[in-house]
């Protein structure tokens, strides 16, 4: 039977009173224009998180964050793994770089794990940790993770209460608007998810099964395996594969020692023990080359002693049109490389 949650439950989870749900007015026009008249779309977006969701929510639950906070995560991207903001937060979870590296991500030339649907996660429950030892509240960590410790801390001691029903006061705008609108979207969409009727009429109760078990799972293959490698010996298509890995930033795990979580459908586990062989290419590494000026595809693939098509192939590239600065993959033998980088020294 699917797991009901009641509204007294869910405030809870967010050390809030069940009296505060009056306070939420959820029938008012913010609400209808936050959550109500978006049903729709939120549950497409839901629906298409699914196949992580379940995941998600038992990491959550394990580590002793509400597993409401998931719809933080659709609040911040809609759990959009390529979410990228202007001040260039990333991933399911928004995270900021420094936030990120704070928490133990990788960000680099080959890789950006906020877009990792796993780690990112990770990082984000130390982080909502870091806040709620802070601020001593779920409600409060939630909108810190929004508007920053600095800026809550000063809403609370201007309005002179932790109570979330003053420092939501329109009139005094204790909080940016922002910040106000983005707690009542989380509360709002957790009421209404947890909401079995309503699921039941919109043939979604299935959203409750917090049993339900993960869609993915993750298998380590060495550094610098292109992902068409794995694609192929699953039976995938590469979009589809680089759908569940957007950590990656080319088409290819980040050359060098050691190996990489990369992220298949389960049911699709089997083949890949049975069929994939991450040894055939042992001795192929890639090289990032930025494009200088007057360079060709054949000329840069004479200096790696590299082949054009495959160079094409590798970085999705159509036409042989370059421009100064294009960073582009290029596949080298290792002996090749290593020889040539003897010669310049």
């Amino acid at each position: 039977m699917p797991q009901v949650r009641t509204s007294e439950n869910i405030l809870n989870s967010f050390d809030l009173d069940a009296s505060f749900l009056p306070s939420l007015n959820m029938s008012n026009a913010t609400y209808k224009r936050s959550v109500k008249a978006r049903w729709d779309y939120f549950v497409e977006k839901f629906d298409k998180g699914y196949e992580v969701i379940p995941t998600l929510r038992l990491m959550m639950i394990e580590q002793g964050i509400p597993q409401e906070f998931l719809f933080l995560a659709m609040a911040e991207s809609e759990f959009s793994m390529r979410a990228f903001s202007p001040k260039k937060a990333s991933g399911i979870w928004q995270l900021m770089p420094k936030t990120a590296k704070e928490m133990g991500l990788k960000i680099n030339n080959y890789i950006d794990e906020r877009r990792d649907p796993i780690k990112s996660t990770k990082a984000a429950i130390k982080y909502l940790k870091f806040l709620k030892n802070i601020t001593g509240e779920w409600y409060l960590a939630a909108m810190a993770y929004n508007c920053g410790v600095g800026r809550l801390q000063k809403a609370i001691k201007k309005a002179g209460s932790k109570d979330l029903e003053v420092l939501l006061d329109p009139q005094k705008a204790y909080l940016p608007r922002e910040t106000r609108n983005y707690i009542r979207m989380i509360l709002g969409m957790s009421l209404a998810f947890n909401d079995a009727d309503v699921l039941k009429n919109e043939d979604r109760e299935y959203f409750l099964n917090r049993g339900a078990g993960s869609m993915i799972t993750g298998v380590e293959v060495q550094a610098g395996t292109p992902l068409v490698d794995i694609a192929k010996a699953i039976g995938l298509d590469l979009n589809e594969l680089k759908r569940y890995n957007k950590q990656f930033r080319y088409n290819f795990l980040p050359p060098g020692k050691g190996k990489y979580t990369v992220y298949i459908p389960y049911d699709k586990l089997a083949l890949f023990r049975q069929e994939f062989q991450s040894s055939r290419r042992a001795n192929e590494m890639f090289v990032l080359h930025y494009v200088k000026k007057g360079e060709t595809l054949s000329s840069i693939a004479k200096k790696y002693k590299s082949d054009i098509k495959e160079i094409k192939n590798i970085n999705e590239v159509k036409s042989s049109h370059l421009s100064i600065k294009q960073a582009l993959i290029i596949p080298v033998l290792k002996d090749q490389y290593k020889k040539r980088v003897a010669q310049k020294q």
